[in-house]
C-alpha cells in the first residue's frame, strides 16, 4: 500500500510551500517507519434500515442526529464500517515524539493518510457490490452524529475482536488511528 504525499501534506497544513531535499526525506523516513509500523485491518456489516431510515434492522441501535437522517435520506441499507492500523503505529508515534518530534508529526500525518487510504479502499470495494449505489462515509462526531454511537460499532462490528480496537475515554478510539462510519446504500430504482 502507498501513502499519499500530497494527502500527508495536507494533514501537515503544507499549502503549496516548497519542499526542502531535507523534508522530502524526512517525509520518506516517516512514510517508511509509518508502512513498517502498520498493520491495516477492516471489518463491515450490511444492515436494513427501517423506515425511519435510522433504524439498523435487529440491532437494537438508531442513529442519532439530523446529519445522518439526511445522509442516509433515499437509502434502504447501510454498512457499519472500521478500520485500523493497529496499535504499533500509535507506540512508533510515542516513541518518536521523546526522540524526534519533528519526525513523530510527519509519521503520525502519514498515518491519517494511510488509514484514510484503506478507508477509501474498503469503500470502493462497497461501491463496487452495491452497484456504486452507495454514500460516502459519515463518521461519528461529524455535525450532530454523537461520538457516544462509537459503543454501538464496537458491539455490532465486534471490533475488539476482530480489530483489537477499544474505546477510551470521551469514546475515543485506541489505537488512534482508527476509523468507524457509515456507508448508506440507495434504495434500487424501480
Amino acid at each position: 500500500m502507498k501513502i499519499s504525499r500530497a494527502e500527508t501534506l495536507r494533514y501537515l497544513g503544507f499549502r503549496g510551500q516548497e519542499l526542502t531535499a531535507a523534508d522530502e526525506q524526512d517525509l520518506d523516513r516517516a512514510e517508511e517507519l509509518c508502512l513498517s509500523a502498520a498493520r491495516p485491518v477492516t471489518v463491515w456489516r450490511r444492515f436494513c434500515l427501517e423506515p425511519d431510515g435510522v433504524t439498523l434492522s435487529g440491532s437494537g441501535v438508531t442513529f442519532r442526529g439530523n446529519a445522518i437522517l439526511r445522509h442516509l435520506a433515499g437509502c434502504d441499507a447501510a454498512y457499519l464500517v472500521a478500520g485500523t492500523l493497529g496499535l504499533d503505529v500509535d507506540k512508533l508515534v510515542a516513541r518518536l515524539m521523546r526522540e524526534d518530534p519533528a519526525l513523530a508529526v510527519m509519521t503520525d500525518a502519514a498515518a491519517v493518510s494511510l488509514i484514510e487510504r484503506v478507508m477509501d479502499e474498503l469503500s470502493d470495494e462497497i461501491s463496487r457490490k452495491e452497484g456504486g449505489r452507495v454514500t460516502r462515509r459519515f463518521s461519528c462526531g461529524y455535525a450532530d452524529f454523537p461520538l457516544e454511537q462509537q459503543t454501538d460499532f464496537m458491539r455490532l462490528l465486534d471490533m475488539g475482536r476482530k480489530l483489537g480496537v477499544y474505546i477510551g475515554a470521551d469514546h475515543i478510539m485506541i489505537p488512534q488511528k482508527t476509523v468507524t462510519a457509515v456507508i448508506g446504500v440507495r434504495k434500487a430504482e424501480m
